[in-house]
């Protein structure tokens, strides 16, 4: 089973969107998946229109000890992308989970000892993370084999890019016996001109310095009305336009999560 953590502490930067589409692109190929929300806002639990979790069996309750049951009742399934899609959704007791963590042992251990008990059930774990360097996404850096980092071609992704890294430097010093990998960065809502390239001068500024950090630009996504209407029906862009260019985006940074077994 390997676990990678779609994260950035900046918001609306396409962390929900890359999550379940990269996950539907791989379970198409005939991998067992499980997205995880572990954002309160349950963006990713929207956009697949899963139910909420239900209590006892939530992933908070998990979290904190509460549910000690069998893990896989957390799971929902998701009815596309093949069957092979599951979810760990979201629950409102997800907004107070990080205060009570906080008053844990080992607090930044304990998503990664939920989804150990999973790894017979599936082959890729795909982790929604909170727009925030906090506890919850100390878990999903702790758990986690990989990262991969969604981006907007803008001066706030950049300076927040920054912060992140010196997180996951952070996380590695104290919490992890091996580093992560760090797979590379997606753009997210890319407005695009001619050639493919940013349309704005800004644009094309902000993309050479995410290059000049070392870390590999994995892919572009233009911004496009599909994901919303995409969105809206609780489909996957995969399934949604199966042969358009964001699908084939997604089906390709699928295949970077594959090669790095």
């Amino acid at each position: 089973m390997r676990i990678t953590a779609v994260v950035n502490q900046k918001g609306g930067v396409g962390k929900t969107t890359t999550t379940v589409n990269i996950g539907a692109a791989l379970a198409l190929d005939g991998q067992r998946v499980i997205v995880v929300d572990l954002d309160p806002q349950g963006h990713l639990t929207d956009a697949l229109k899963l139910p909420s979790g239900t209590p006892p069996a939530t992933l908070a309750a998990a979290l904190t000890g509460e549910y000690t049951g069998d893990a896989a009742a957390l799971l929902i399934m998701y009815e596309g992308a093949g069957g092979r899609l599951a979810a760990i959704p979201n629950a409102l007791d997800m907004f107070t989970v990080g205060r009570e963590l906080d008053r844990l042992r080992a607090r930044e251990e304990r998503l990664g000892r939920i989804l150990a008990q999973l790894a017979d059930l599936c082959d890729h774990v795909l982790i929604d993370c909170p727009p925030a360097l906090d506890v919850l996404t100390d878990n999903a850096l702790s758990a986690a084999d990989g990262v991969l980092i969604p981006v907007q071609a803008e001066d706030s992704s950049l300076r927040a890019l920054r912060l992140l890294l010196g997180q996951i430097a952070a996380i590695e010093g104290e919490l992890r016996r091996e580093p992560l990998v760090l797979h590379g960065l997606v753009v997210s809502m890319l407005e695009r001109g001619g050639g493919g390239v940013a349309r704005s001068k800004l644009g094309r500024s902000v993309i050479e310095q995410f290059r000049e950090l070392d870390l590999p630009i994995l892919g572009t996504v233009p911004r496009s009305v599909l994901h919303v209407e995409a969105w809206r029906l609780g489909k996957t862009m995969v399934e949604y336009e199966p042969g358009g260019e964001h699908a084939q985006v997604y089906r390709a940074l699928a295949k970077v999560l594959e090669a790095s077994e």
